[in-house]
């Protein structure tokens, strides 16, 4: 029985290693995140929009508007490269309910822009998860 034990007992302390060595591989390899969904614009003066203040309770991301959201940081035109991080329903614009949080990469400037601006021939755009909301 002492020969069994001696056994399994090697197998387990080999078994963590091994584990243990995966474990260290693998919170060492970096997370990979999804490329950013990349679209433009079809008008030109394309606002992006941010609360005022950003510890206001997050009025704007739960509901974006122009008045959850009053702050302009930037305006985006046809051509800009606009890296979509994800997209909420917020105020209705031109028919669409989506917003989308946008990074201007072209023009460098970030914020909520009504989903209605972007170049895409549907409301909901691909690629983008929901960020808030229902």
């Amino acid at each position: 029985m002492k020969r069994k034990t001696t056994r399994t007992a090697a197998a387990l302390c080999g078994a963590a290693a091994i584990l243990g060595a995966l474990a260290t591989t693998a919170a060492a390899a970096p997370a990979q995140q999804p490329a950013p969904a990349v679209f433009t614009t079809w008008a030109t003066d394309v606002n992006a929009r941010v609360d005022v203040d950003g510890s206001t309770g997050f009025r704007c991301p739960e509901h974006p508007s122009p008045a959850t959201c009053p702050k302009v940081t930037g305006r985006s035109q046809p051509g800009d490269r606009l890296e979509v991080l994800c997209q909420t329903r917020g105020e209705t614009v031109g028919g669409n309910p989506y917003w989308v949080y946008v990074q201007n990469t072209t023009r460098g400037f970030h914020g909520w822009t009504a989903g209605y601006y972007i170049a895409h021939p549907d409301n909901w755009l691909p690629g983008v998860h929901q960020c808030y909301g229902p």
